[in-house]
């Protein structure tokens, strides 16, 4: 409708200009946003959109990560991070006690120190309770 409104103008214009060429310009603007100089409130929708969260079963006692879509173990051996699909038997997992941690990273042990002192001593039994981590915060 609003399409036919304007070309009925258009041709008004022609007739009401006596045969020469009107000079007509047209902007039109779509999507793209707030403008420039709207100031900005809560997260991008990039960074909502294309954020991604990895679950994991954190185990204080033995402080080793366990990926719960992929079923890798996280846990070191000698100082160094290992991943492997089965703990080797040296690894004690107290299954009963974890921290359900959800994180926007593929390597939960870069947060270690922090877990290791954050949840000392406070595995839920049977996993009770969630402790939600944003990494960008």
């Amino acid at each position: 409708m609003l399409l036919l409104a304007g070309m009925g103008a258009l041709l008004l214009a022609g007739c009401a200009t006596g045969g020469r060429s009107p000079h007509v310009d047209v902007g039109v603007t779509v999507g793209g946003g707030p403008s420039s100089w709207a100031s900005a409130h809560g997260p991008r929708v990039e960074d909502v959109l294309y954020r991604h969260y990895y679950y994991y079963h954190y185990y204080p006692t033995s402080g080793v990560y366990l990926n719960m879509s992929t079923g890798a173990y996280f846990y070191l051996n000698e100082g160094t991070w290992q991943v492997a699909m089965r703990l080797p038997t040296s690894v004690r997992l107290d299954t009963g006690s974890y921290v359900s941690l959800e994180l926007e990273t593929d390597r939960p042990y870069l947060y270690y120190d922090e877990h290791k002192v954050t949840y000392k001593g406070h595995g839920r039994s049977k996993g009770q309770g969630k402790a939600y981590l944003n990494n960008n915060e």
